[in-house]
Formats: structure tokens, C-alpha cells, sequence
């Protein structure tokens, strides 16, 4: 429990009253301050922006919502997150984002519900350390700093008015039934790839096989190059020469797993998303890429249940976040908001902040197109219903896998999911032990390399 010794000269020649409160907790700041009993209210949370060649340092209460509309009205509309910011503070750690302006010797600005609380905790400096003081001398350290309206309180996201009109539904942007009418109208929404219908063609085929499967991929020269080239990745461990598709389908991957990814990368291509921000593509791609060779790793390791099929659970993984593309492709504005907002409240579950700005989110809006592709109910399931712990009718368990995926590869720094804690119900529904969880994420880490290729080879 120590503070470095610039922060405690910098408290104590102020004459300010701290104390300092330490965590055993090293999963994440927010979950530090968790274990040390510190709520969220009381926390301030720090992120450092550049607008007009400057950079200002953004302090809010850990629980709020960074309104991002509000700082742009406010400091301009080409606001950057600094993603990397290095303080320079002599002592402290690098990653540590302590809230005192005369120290960091840069702009600060303090939202208005800070001052709400008698006593608030920051970052010491020191990882999984906090300083607790009054908030009354935190804002005299401060005093150079602007006190403006930059956030919005929880209440917003979990109290929102979902009727479909009126003049009450201030917040809303679209609602459900109108994105649902827009899903639906082919002037906007480009038509299932024929590749992909063609692939559909052949999961109902029995007499299909990997000579017809080739055909059809081999239609689609980059498809094509994109499966033989996977299967010669060192994920698949295969040494043997791949001259052909039919090769790699009936060597290598196996015609379930090429029918699926076929369809899952035919369809993920069909739409035009900024590569950029942390639903982008390149961060889309990336996260499908390991959910889905997680997914298959874990389904090696259920004991008691029927397996489910190997290459649905792929086809799950690859295509779960696909409303993310939907969005991004229909309503190209509001996925930029999106993007902004997300990148600033990292803390706050996608699918809140989505349907805080469009009364809808991924999840809705992904099985909807599903749905009117004809997609397996198997992938329908997994794209609705991946950010549910309740989950368990026909074909749960896709779903269930693709959501243990997600908050295993949280730990790894990928993906969306809003927390860690693997839920027991789950694990003893899909039939998979907390232990081999870990070791299913254990043997992705070591194919990172191969994975983050294939992700590259999709943004392409």
C-alpha cells in the first residue's frame, strides 16, 4: 500500500487529507475498486482526448456515461481518444491515469456530477491503489480545471421510455419497429451473396460433398484463397501440400467446418463497414476470428452432452456480432456515434449504449436479418441471444459458447463482453468444467500468431 512519493509530496505540501486504499483484486481498475468496496459514484475514471491540437484530460464518475454528443458541442467535433497516453509522472506507474492538473501540466475537465459526492477515490499512481480525499480538496487541486456537463447518469441507459412514438421518447433516435422495417427493405439491405446461397443450397444436400463444395467456392477466387490458405495455416498443423480445394476441404477442414466458414466469411464481407474504431472491421474480424476458434476449442472439451455440431459452433462464433456490421452498413452515422461512445465508456455493455442512442442493438437487429436470410436457427440463436446468462431453450447452446468465449477472451484484451465472471449454470448446461475453460483459452494464446493472420486476411 504505497503512493508514489511525487503524489504524496504533491498532497502533503497542499495540506491535504488522504487516505489510501488498496486492492488484491489485478483483473481490471474497475474490478480493484470493486474488491475494495469503492462504488462507482465515488470513483472517477479518466480518459485523455486531443480537440484543436490539444489534449485535455476527461475526469467522470466511474458509474456515468461519457456523453460523447455533449463534449463535442462543447470542445469541437473532431475529437480523438488518446489511446495511449503516457503521463510521464516520475514514479508512477505508466498506465496510471492520476486526475491532478498542476502535475500533469495539461487541461483538465471535471464533470458536474463529481461534485455530487463528499468523497471521491482516484488513482494513486500506483496499480490497483487508490487515494480517497474529500471532494471538496480534490476540486482545489483542481482549480484550473473546467467543471462542465460532459455525462449522462446510469438512470439513462436502464430507464429508458421503449414505446414506439411520442413525444416523450426524446432520447430515441430510431425505434425497434422502424430499424425492423429498414432490415427489411432490399434498397438498403444488399440481398444474400449467391455464394452464400449456394452454400445454403448444399447444407440441405445429403449427396453434397467436398467436389461440390470446391465448385462452389471456387467461384469466388478471394473465397477461395481465403480457405486454402487457412487450411495451410499452423492452426490446422496439416503438412502435407494443399494444391486444391477440394484438398484442404477433405484433408484438412472437413466439409461441415469449410460449408460454414464459406458462408460466414461470404456473408461477413457482404457489407461496407469503416475498418476503423472498436467495431470496426479490423476489431470485428479480429474478435470473430478467436470467438469462433475458441468456440471449437471449448466444444472439444464438453463432457456428458451431446457435441453440438462443429461447424454451427464456428459459423456461431464467426457471425455472433454480425448485427455490428448490419448497423454499421444501414445507419452509417449513428455507427460512428457508436464507435465514440464505446471507445470512451469501455465499462459500459455495448448493447446499453446501442440502445441508449437507437433503441435497438446488435443482438436484435443481427437476428432479424438471420431471420429473413433463412439462416440456421442454430446461428439465430447464438446472434440473439450471446449476451444472455438465461439462456437455455433449443440449440442454447451455441449461444451459451459463444458467450463463455467472450468473457474468456476479455481476459485476453478482445471482444465486447462487459465482464469475466464465467457463470455456472452455463458451464454445467453446456457441460464444460470452469478448469478446461481456461485451458481451451490457454491453446488460442499460443496460436496467436495464426489467428491474428487469418483476422487480417478478412479485413483484406
Amino acid at each position: 500500500m504505497t503512493v508514489p512519493a511525487l503524489i504524496e509530496k504533491f498532497l502533503s505540501d497542499a495540506n491535504i487529507a488522504f487516505d489510501v486504499v488498496s486492492s488484491d483484486s489485478h483483473e481490471s481498475f474497475l474490478s480493484a475498486a470493486k474488491d475494495s468496496g469503492i462504488e462507482t459514484k465515488q470513483l472517477l475514471r479518466t480518459i485523455v482526448i486531443k480537440s484543436q491540437d490539444r489534449q485535455r484530460m476527461i475526469v467522470v464518475r466511474a458509474c456515468d456515461l461519457l456523453d460523447f454528443s455533449l463534449l463535442s458541442d462543447a470542445y469541437g467535433s473532431q475529437i480523438q481518444l488518446v489511446e495511449n497516453f503516457r503521463h510521464g509522472l516520475r514514479g508512477c506507474d505508466p498506465d496510471s491515469r492520476v486526475p491532478l492538473a498542476t502535475l500533469l501540466k495539461m487541461d483538465v475537465i471535471i464533470d458536474e456530477a463529481v461534485k455530487s459526492q463528499e468523497e471521491v477515490y482516484f488513482d494513486s499512481g500506483t496499480k490497483y491503489d487508490f487515494i480517497k480525499i474529500k471532494t471538496d480538496d480534490f476540486l482545489a487541486l483542481n482549480q484550473a480545471a473546467v467543471i462542465d456537463q460532459i455525462s449522462c447518469p446510469p438512470e439513462r441507459l436502464y430507464n429508458i421510455d421503449h414505446q414506439e412514438d411520442g413525444e416523450d421518447n426524446k432520447l430515441v433516435t430510431f425505434t425497434p419497429k422502424r430499424i425492423h422495417q429498414r432490415v427489411e427493405e432490399t434498397l438498403d439491405l444488399p440481398a444474400m451473396p449467391a455464394i452464400a446461397q449456394e452454400v445454403m443450397r448444399l447444407r440441405v444436400d445429403p449427396n453434397a460433398g467436398a467436389m461440390e463444395l470446391a465448385q462452389v467456392v471456387g467461384q469466388d477466387p478471394s473465397l477461395a484463397a481465403q480457405v486454402i490458405s487457412w487450411a495451410s495455416s499452423p492452426y490446422y498443423g496439416y503438412q502435407g501440400q494443399i494444391d486444391s480445394l477440394q484438398t484442404a476441404i477433405s484433408r484438412v477442414l472437413g466439409f461441415d467446418l469449410v460449408l460454414n466458414l464459406a458462408l460466414g466469411i461470404s456473408v461477413g464481407k457482404s457489407l461496407n463497414v469503416t475498418p476503423d474504431g472498436p467495431l470496426g472491421l479490423n476489431a470485428y474480424w479480429k474478435q470473430s476470428v478467436y470467438n469462433a476458434a475458441l468456440c471449437e476449442k471449448l466444444t472439444s472439451f464438453i463432457q456428458g452432452r451431446v457435441r453440438p455440431q462443429r461447424g454451427l459452433v464456428y459459423l456461431s462464433g464467426l457471425l455472433h456480432n454480425f448485427g455490428q456490421l448490419l448497423l454499421g452498413h444501414l445507419f452509417p452515422p449513428q455507427f460512428y456515434l457508436i464507435n465514440q461512445y464505446v471507445a470512451m465508456n469501455p465499462h459500459i455493455p455495448l448493447a446499453d449504449i446501442e440502445r441508449d442512442l437507437l433503441n435497438t442493438n446488435h443482438l436484435q437487429i443481427g437476428s432479424w436479418l438471420m431471420k429473413s436470410w433463412n439462416m440456421p436457427e442454430e446461428l439465430i440463436t447464438a446472434v440473439r441471444y450471446h449476451h444472455s446468462e438465461n439462456t437455455f431453450q433449443e440449440h442454447a447452446v451455441y449461444a451459451n459458447l459463444v458467450l463463455i468465449s467472450n468473457r474468456l477472451l476479455k481476459r485476453i484484451g478482445i471482444g465486447d463482453a462487459s465482464q469475466l465472471l464465467l457463470p455456472e449454470a452455463l458451464l454445467e448446461s453446456v457441460g464444460i468444467q470452469e478448469e478446461d475453460a481456461f485451458k481451451a483459452l490457454d491453446l488460442i494464446v499460443s496460436d496467436e500468431q495464426e489467428l491474428n493472420s487469418i483476422a487480417q486476411q478478412l479485413v483484406a
